[in-house]
């Protein structure tokens, strides 16, 4: 059935496909037509593929996932527990991104809130956030994960440390905190907020690197941020999560979501200021 949809998204409805031919052609332009060729069917395998096991698994459990997605150092969670510190999980767009989230939040050791912006129709919003709650998740919209944050650590014994779920990879808004950096050998504006809540509250830093693996299934591996990352300049650990990023779609390039418009704010030059 994800063949079908794939077929279906590419070739009948030709869901964005000049939007990911074009960001193939700025990525792999070295490459031939016929290789980029083969990225774009690769990613609209793996589309249809992501929206049928999205839809089948509407009812599995995080714990049940265990068998897809792979956790190869779950205690980097539990060490944030026993340490009382809260915790960044930079993510991204790549791979089955809601089985990883849930997969994750099955582990005990931390609260996990996984932040997302808000869906434009009242009624798909409602039934998504109603969903992820079911598979013990913490949906938090991006607004308010700032004054959710004051307030968790306002107060003064918080019992289980937070683990933010941020998939930072997607393109900032002209009004949000950006920075100018590289990615996939681009200049590319880069979301700031995560690096700031990580340095105005202490979290710690961690990139959630995943591996695809036949089967529909994921291995996980989760990095933490160099020691000593915050005594750099701004702007370090946001390039270190792009670069690690990068890493990965190149490996396996057709597990990205090229669908979305990436580069479409590139003409702005200077860091925004707005919060």
């Amino acid at each position: 059935m994800g063949r079908l949809l794939a077929f279906v998204l590419q070739y009948r409805m030709g869901y964005r496909r000049k939007v990911v031919q074009d960001n193939l052609l700025r990525v792999f332009g070295a490459q031939t037509v016929q290789e980029r060729q083969a990225i774009e069917r690769g990613f609209y395998r793996y589309l249809g593929g992501l929206l049928w096991d999205l839809f089948c698994s509407l009812r599995r459990s995080g714990v049940g996932l265990a068998q897809q997605i792979h956790l190869e150092n779950p205690e980097v969670l539990a060490q944030a527990s026993a340490d009382q510190r809260s915790l960044v999980l930079l993510t991204s767009h790549y791979g089955n991104w809601e089985w990883i989230a849930r997969r994750l939040a099955a582990e005990p050791s931390v609260q996990f809130w996984f932040v997302y912006k808000p869906l434009g129709r009242r009624w798909a919003e409602r039934w998504l956030r109603r969903w992820r709650e079911r598979q013990g998740l913490v949906p938090v919209p991006i607004k308010e994960v700032r004054p959710r944050l004051k307030q968790f650590f306002e107060n003064d014994s918080p019992a289980t440390p937070v683990a933010l779920y941020l998939g930072a990879d997607q393109s900032p808004t002209p009004h949000s905190r950006w920075i100018v950096g590289t990615f996939l050998g681009q200049r590319t504006l880069m979301y700031q907020g995560p690096e700031e809540l990580s340095r105005a509250y202490g979290l710690r830093p961690v990139y959630v690197g995943i591996e695809p693996l036949e089967g529909g299934k994921y291995r996980v591996r989760l990095e933490e941020a160099p020691q000593g990352w915050e005594l750099e300049p701004s702007g370090f650990l946001m390039q270190w999560y792009m670069d690690r990023l990068s890493q990965q779609i190149f490996r396996a390039p057709s597990f990205w979501l090229w669908s979305h418009r990436r580069w479409k704010l590139e003409g702005l030059d200077r860091p925004s200021t707005s919060l």
